[in-house]
């Protein structure tokens, strides 16, 4: 069973709290943020705020793992990235008024704090230390979003971006049992990839002792092995693996033209 995330009551005397939160603010800005915030557990699977919704609040992450989604042009689904213990969700959306610009869900049970929107800008103008430590929260993202064009358009393999995606879920965790609960298909959209290529790869990273999975359980077993196929370049034709079917029923479809006009 996934564990259930840890009940934060209260901001000033949390133990989850690291110098990369949000929330690690001094004394007044820390019990003005206690005093503003509403504390929600979250479980695995659940929708916190869709792409395109109007920004009401934002969301602090407490504990757990949040899934950063967005829809292409095309109309496909893909994954931005997870998000970090102590990082804003809707941050922002919030400071430029616009709707959500990602889609948000748990990826594991999860606990956030709700701010009010305008609350939470006021409490950015009133301390110095909040207003940084948003900014430094923006610079992250932007950074995820370089780490999302580089996995998509540096011309990875299937496997590659496979390994990319679990190494960058693994580092968003503390243990090392990884709560996957999205289906091939899911996996599949965030990478840009086909469903049966998803699946193979996931196949052959286990029938290789790299990874085992038990339901929505996600277990690396060999990291380094993930991490060295990143870095070196697979054959062409495993980078297109997710066209083989296709190639192949060309391939038969001029084999069958070719010997109806021998037999002819």
């Amino acid at each position: 069973m996934p564990h259930r995330p840890l009940s934060v009551s209260s901001c000033q005397t949390c133990k989850l709290r690291n110098k990369n939160s949000f929330c690690n603010l001094p004394g007044e800005a820390l019990i003005a943020l206690d005093r503003l915030k509403q504390t929600r557990c979250s479980a695995a699977g659940t929708r916190l705020f869709d792409e395109g919704e109007p920004v009401h609040e934002v969301l602090i992450v407490c504990q757990g793992s949040v899934a950063l989604t967005f829809c292409s042009y095309g109309g496909n689904g893909a994954m931005l990235g997870l998000s970090a213990p102590g990082e804003v969700l809707g941050l922002s959306s919030a400071m430029s008024g616009g709707p959500h610009e990602l889609s948000a869900y748990a990826l594991e049970n999860t606990q956030v704090a709700a701010i009010p929107r305008q609350a939470f800008l006021r409490l950015l103008e009133r301390f110095p230390e909040a207003a940084l430590n948003a900014g430094i929260d923006l610079s992250r993202k932007v950074n995820r979003a370089y780490e999302k064009i580089r996995l998509i358009g540096s011309g990875l393999s299937i496997r590659q971006r496979l390994a990319a995606w679990l190494l960058h879920a693994q580092e968003a965790r503390v243990g090392k049992d990884l709560l996957i609960t999205f289906t091939h298909e899911r996996i599949a959209q965030m990478l840009g990839v086909s469903r049966e290529s998803v699946t193979r790869a996931i196949s052959d990273l286990r029938g290789r002792g790299v990874l085992d999975v038990n339901g929505i359980h996600f277990l690396i077993r060999d990291e380094s092995y993930l991490r060295r196929l990143i870095e070196t370049p697979e054959d062409r034709r495993e980078q297109e693996i997710g066209c083989d079917t296709r190639h192949r029923q060309r391939r038969v479809v001029k084999s069958n033209l070719a010997k109806a006009r021998t037999d002819s």
